[in-house]
């Protein structure tokens, strides 16, 4: 599936909207969604989405001065892949997997196409690195430092509760 895009008439509509909507204490800017698509990478889906950022006084245009587009891509994660996120999503090393931008000052001078690309391959990383087994390796060391901190807890408990007394052991010194 390729990217389904906004027509610039659609997302005026909808940026006009937000500013007739605003409410007193709400943020006077944000992002309304140019792009989406929804792609499926040996077997395991993963969203793209294009994002345009707009503001009250300017309405769309870059959130910095540096950015050569008005957008930013965002890879995220749809329903059906959420059990594989919610699983992943503790393993200690494991950080953000299926879910990336292009908001970073490394992505300024970045065409929206590039910025799609490399959300792609961010995402395609991810997918290689869980079927690769990489994942499976990190929770096995994970696992393994937990058995260890437990039997090193289990040791702690074990000679607590052979002291069956309260000894006055002496004066605390400061």
């Amino acid at each position: 599936m390729s990217l389904i895009w906004k027509s610039e008439e659609e997302m005026q509509k909808e940026l006009k909207e937000r500013i007739d909507n605003w409410k007193k204490g709400y943020s006077r800017d944000g992002y309304i969604q140019r792009a989406e698509g929804k792609f499926n990478y040996k077997g395991i889906c993963y969203l793209i989405r294009v994002l345009r950022y707009y503001n009250h006084t300017n309405m769309f245009t870059n959130i910095s001065g540096e950015k050569v587009s008005d957008s930013h891509v965002v890879v995220e994660y749809p329903e059906e892949t959420k059990p594989i996120v919610d699983i992943v999503s503790g393993i200690d090393g494991v950080y953000d997997f299926l879910y990336h931008d292009t908001n970073h000052s490394h992505n300024d001078n970045q065409t929206m196409d590039e910025q799609i690309e490399e959300c792609h391959t961010l995402a395609k990383e991810d997918i290689d690195n869980l079927l690769s087994g990489e994942i499976s390796k990190k929770m096995n060391e994970g696992i393994k430092r937990l058995q260890e901190a437990k039997d090193k807890l289990d040791n702690v408990i074990k000679d607590a509760n052979q002291v069956n007394d309260v000894k006055d052991i002496g004066e605390v010194k400061k």
